[in-house]
């Protein structure tokens, strides 16, 4: 009897659900078309699906070999744009050889960094050199200039794109960075499925013992 009480309180006391992983991959171009960050800072903005953001990926082709391989500014600013208030900041430098086409991921991390679920942010890349390019989309026809799809990503788009007439810094613009942010969220203390019988058998145990403590053995009077 009291290791099946103690048993269930702790369960209600100690389970909690484990921090689930939320993932946004967006991938708006299939390499086809990347812009340099030579004449200004590019960003991509998103909705955050988690308050914890882990690590964030890009892809990048060689554009200009010759030219330096100087490093990358990676900002997370707050809201949609580029004039938001930064959280954070890091520099990064990709490898010296990468191919010159493809849908080639670089992935960095980020210190934990808390976020709002379900509020606006942008992650912005600054650097000085043409010798690598930013990978986005739509694709279009190099004929024409159409776009070949529309918008693949509802939460957020790309800002600061130059390079492509059809990437207007306006809020009808359907083009993405190819971008994933991977994020965490810790659940409260709140007891898994599989505890809730234990839980309620537990109870159950404490009421059974309060009815028999509860109960009075009758009185034999001799007359």
């Amino acid at each position: 009897m009291r290791s099946v009480l103690a048993a269930a309180l702790l369960a209600a006391t100690c389970v909690a659900v484990p921090a689930h992983a939320g993932d946004i991959q967006v991938i708006s171009g299939t390499g086809a078309r990347a812009t340099t960050l030579f004449n200004g800072p590019i960003g991509q903005s998103f909705t955050s699906i988690d308050s914890t953001l882990t690590s964030v990926g890009f892809q990048f082709q060689l554009f200009n070999a010759p030219q330096a391989n100087t490093p990358f500014t990676l900002s997370l600013l707050n809201g949609s744009g580029l004039g938001g208030t930064q959280i954070y900041s890091t520099q990064f430098t990709l490898p010296n050889t990468i191919p010159t086409s493809g849908l080639n991921w670089f992935d960095f991390s980020l210190p934990n960094v808390a976020v709002t679920i379900g509020n606006a942010y942008t992650f912005v890349l600054s650097n000085s050199s043409l010798r690598y390019g930013v990978v986005l989309g739509p694709d279009v026809n190099i004929f024409t200039g159409v776009p070949l799809s529309g918008d693949a990503y509802a939460g957020g788009r790309a800002f600061g794109v130059q390079s492509y007439p059809n990437c207007p810094n306006t809020a009808a613009s359907a083009c993405d960075l190819n971008f994933r942010v991977h994020g965490a969220t810790a659940a409260g203390a709140v007891p898994e499925p599989a505890t809730w019988g234990m839980i309620i058998l537990g109870f159950g145990a404490m009421a059974g013992a309060v009815r028999r403590c509860g109960r009075v053995a009758p009185r034999v009077r001799f007359a």
